[in-house]
């Protein structure tokens, strides 16, 4: 018995066996890989990306421990907003910036010496120039890198951990589990105190505003947005290629996806890295992947 194919039904078998010409995607097309990531970069990368409208995810070693680096500054200072809000701290408290204070990498507190700055402007120069000594000021502020990681149990995130000071806390030696996260629990932590319910609303807004000033994120997050798009993001950078960077990333349209990413040396080269450029591609990857690109 014969069978007559109208135009219509013609085409579409034609398309659903991929012989229409541009019906199949090329290899241009796709997403990049993180596992040619890592092949290019020599490196390790751990990825978490949740879309807030879809609630679609993408990660890749999502569980796997990473060196903090400085994204712990962003939890610091979503504790200094909660406790000020409490009235257990003051944000135009005027510290003084002594010698002792200083650690490598303190760019804004360092000619500060002998001055005094408020607890807003310290937070300020942590969050958006990644100052080690105003990071340090702001722990000491909220009782140590214990009290860090009790801040991270009491937003969800079961991973975090923070042991030691500026700038010790960036050797991320190998197999060092001292101050270390992980790309799932991180994200979730920065999701509570950027768009959860962690910070009032107006300690939420002044979070987003310093994160979304973040100057250290041109050359990683913001490297690889399209245009249009932003963030509110912390950086971080440590021994061992340790390359990090977490956040939220808003498109034009209010679109709000939550992503972390956190890389290392795969070879034993203490001074390896920074892998900026791979922290901008791992952006382009996850927002083609959630359909953003």
């Amino acid at each position: 018995m014969g069978v007559s194919l109208s135009r219509r039904d013609f085409i579409v078998g034609l398309a659903a066996t991929g012989v229409l010409a541009g019906c199949q995607p090329t290899k241009a097309d796709e997403p990049t890989s993180f596992e040619e990531l890592e092949d290019r970069y020599q490196a390790i990368i751990g990825v978490y990306a949740v879309d807030l409208e879809s609630s679609a995810t993408v990660e890749h070693r999502p569980d796997e421990r990473f060196a903090i680096c400085s994204t712990f500054k962003a939890y610091a200072a979503a504790r200094i907003l909660q406790i000020a809000k409490a009235g257990q701290a003051n944000l135009d408290a005027m510290v003084p910036i002594t010698t002792a204070d200083i650690v490598v990498n303190s760019p804004v507190l360092g000619p500060a010496v002998g001055a005094r700055m408020p607890l807003r402007d310290i937070c300020a120069a942590a969050l958006t120039q990644s100052d080690n000594a105003a990071g340090n000021i702001m722990l000491r502020t909220i009782g140590g890198p214990s009290a860090l990681t009790d801040f991270a149990r009491s937003i969800g995130d079961s991973q975090t951990r923070l042991d030691r000071w500026e700038p010790d806390l960036n050797e991320a030696a190998p197999g060092d589990l001292r101050d270390t996260t992980t790309p799932r629990a991180l994200c979730g932590g920065y999701r509570a105190i950027l768009v959860g319910d962690a910070l009032p609303g107006a300690a939420q807004f002044q979070l987003q505003r310093w994160m979304g000033e973040t100057a250290t994120s041109t050359r990683r997050f913001r490297a690889g947005l399209p245009e249009g798009w932003t963030s509110a993001d912390k950086t971080g950078s440590g021994d061992y290629g340790s390359t990090n960077d977490a956040g939220m990333l808003i498109g034009p349209k209010r679109e709000r996806v939550m992503l972390t990413v956190l890389i290392r040396t795969r070879t034993v080269r203490r001074d390896a890295g920074p892998f900026n450029e791979a922290v901008a591609e791992c952006v382009r990857s996850v927002l083609a992947r959630l359909g953003h690109s």
